[in-house]
């Protein structure tokens, strides 16, 4: 039998109870999580538009208990193999990053948009070659520590605790339990889930990259876009730095002509997508 676990308590289970929206954002992204794993289980590896599909519903599929007291907790059960197979895996993913948040402590994000700009001028300038987009899927480099799954799961999870670090939650506590081959409880406070945010919302960018995409779509106002990446068949999102590196995209796009460039993959949680994680443009190769 597979058991997840929630319970809330503290200013924010008031009679045993939570609000509407506490627990319908809960329950969306702890489903999330748990679709997240299952999909890198099923697929062996997960992608960042993957999706689930209908037929695979019942495999991950957990019952809800009655409510019980002591704060608010809700069990959900499953006598699924497979479903208890994917509680592992959510399991591993956030005490993974548990322990690098209680390592790290509180990090500054580190700014995307200085980040680009050191890119542009180290390709420039000839400090740093563009590599082959295969070479970065076999050999991702010394920023990607983790597997795109476990930043996949983390940042549902993270999502949850967003409810804990408002300041309208007062003190309150959230308790996640899973048990599926093994057992583990997850206790976040204010503090502890500031932490684990900090931890798995951390954003950097990779080595650059040669990509060769169609354009699918530009958006001039938010100087980004999404493409077809011809190697890995997959969509991605673009940024650009600005609007004038936009405009050198633009020509590709009106003409419906492949584009062939250099971009950095965005590296979140020490882990990247290379078939459909965003792609921040660097300049025409």
């Amino acid at each position: 039998m597979g058991l997840i676990q929630i319970h809330f308590d503290g200013d924010i289970a008031q009679n045993h109870q939570v609000s509407m929206r506490t627990l319908g954002k809960t329950l969306t992204h702890l489903q999330n999580s748990i679709d997240r794993a299952y999909l890198e289980i099923h697929y062996g590896k997960l992608w960042k538009f993957a999706k689930m599909k209908q037929e695979f519903y019942s495999e991950v599929e957990l019952l809800v208990q009655e409510p019980k007291e002591g704060g608010y907790v809700l069990d959900f059960l499953t006598d699924n193999p497979v479903t208890k197979n994917v509680i592992n895996r959510v399991s591993s993913a956030i005490n993974g990053a548990v322990d690098a948040s209680k390592e790290a402590g509180l990090n500054k994000v580190n700014t995307i948009e200085a980040s680009l700009e050191n890119r542009i001028s180290q390709v420039k300038n000839g400090i740093l070659i563009p590599k082959d987009l295969q070479q970065i899927i076999d050999n991702p480099g010394a920023s990607v520590v983790r597997k795109y799954g476990d930043r996949a799961i983390a940042r549902e999870i993270d999502q949850v605790l967003s409810i804990i670090r408002a300041s309208h939650s007062g003190e309150s506590t959230f308790e996640l339990y899973l048990s599926g081959d093994k057992s583990h409880t997850f206790t976040f406070n204010r503090e502890s889930a500031a932490r684990f945010h900090s931890t798995v919302s951390n954003r950097e960018l990779g080595e650059p990259v040669f990509y060769n995409a169609t354009i699918s779509s530009l958006d001039r106002h938010n100087k980004n876009g999404k493409i077809f990446n011809i190697v890995t068949k997959k969509v991605s999102n673009i940024h650009f730095f600005n609007e004038e590196f936009l405009e050198m995209a633009m020509p590709f796009f009106n003409e419906k002509k492949d584009m062939k460039f250099i971009g950095s993959p965005l590296i979140e949680y020490g882990a990247f997508d290379p078939n459909a994680g965003d792609i921040y443009f660097v300049g025409l190769a």
